[in-house]
């Protein structure tokens, strides 16, 4: 049984990152020959607001030792705010459609009536984005009838645009839509070694060009630990940020710190979980996370199931 619901949850990884894919590829080209309200360099962009009446999402650009990236700061009516971080779906977003902005039609200067008509009047939708050198500001309407697409008009010019569903459908979905879904950024060829630390001691593994896995001083390759850590790849926060429970309160199952061929340092990811009995609640984090993020259980139990073969 736990075969099958693996093979499932595999599955709708898999079907999950088609669309995703799918859906980057095929977005560029429909808006390729629309108007350009505003078009920047995406290093301008330094952070957006999208705000609804059941909806406040925030995206910045923060740095730390390793680097720049983007982060997310969500609150849903009276929840408490999520924090998260934005993914590969998020920055294709804030690259594509919020530094160059297209717009379905330019609807020039709008009269009181065409505004009210429009929804913008009394509307509490505002998408608001601050570049390096300002803030541009455009509150947003009604749907156009028969569309997903919708009204809006930039206070600050009086100008009426009706913007694209790929722009807004994302923001209305908030986290869902921008949040880090994978563990890692590089490559898994990139990757010449591992070291695996646990409660249960620690490992140190070499992997050839052909992907399997041997001991760090050389010999045979170790078929068992090939499938160890293929099923440590298909770890991902897939399940969000959402109610994380105190780092401390967990335990740690493993950490995996990976090494490239010029031993240079890739990143790394732990798992933990909550203590519980079967199914587990797992997390893990990641030099891509930075926080915990949520994990399929059936995905950290194959982890856990196998991880006491590798000390």
């Amino acid at each position: 049984m736990n075969d099958l619901k693996a093979h499932i949850a595999l599955f709708v990884v898999a079907v999950v990152a088609t669309l995703l894919t799918w859906t980057r590829e095929t977005v560029d080209d429909e808006d390729r020959s629309l108007s350009v309200v505003w078009d920047r360099d995406t290093a301008d962009v330094l952070g957006l607001h999208y705000r609804t009446p059941a909806l406040d999402l925030q995206v910045s650009r923060r740095s730390d030792d390793a680097g720049t990236f983007l982060w997310g700061v969500q609150t849903r009516g009276g929840e408490e705010p999520m924090e998260f971080p934005v993914g590969a779906n998020g920055q294709h977003l804030l690259a594509t459609q919020v530094a160059v902005l297209r717009v379905q039609r330019d609807l020039g200067q709008l009269s009181p009536e065409r505004r009210t008509q429009y929804g913008l009047d009394a509307s509490e939708r505002r998408l608001s984005v601050r570049f390096s050198d300002g803030p541009r500001e455009l509150v947003v309407g009604d749907s156009v009838f028969g569309s997903a697409d919708r009204y809006a008009m930039e206070p600050a010019t009086g100008i009426g645009y009706v913007l694209s569903r790929h722009l807004l459908a994302p923001l209305d979905a908030g986290d869902g839509a921008v949040r880090e879904r994978t563990a890692h950024h590089f490559a898994e060829s990139d990757v010449a070694a591992v070291r695996i630390s646990g409660p249960g001691g620690e490992r140190r593994m070499a992997r050839t060009e052909s992907g399997d896995w041997t001991p760090i001083d050389g010999g045979a390759p170790d078929a068992g630990f090939g499938n160890f850590m293929e099923r440590v790849a298909l770890l991902s926060p897939a399940e969000g940020y959402d109610n994380l429970p105190p780092p401390q309160s967990l335990t740690l199952l493993l950490r995996v710190d990976y090494i490239d061929a010029g031993a240079d340092y890739l990143g790394f990811v732990e798992l933990l979980h909550d203590g519980g009995v079967s199914p587990r609640s797992y997390y893990l984090r990641s030099e891509a996370t930075r926080i915990l993020g949520r994990v399929p259980w059936i995905l950290g139990e194959r982890v856990e199931q196998v991880v006491e073969d590798v000390f």
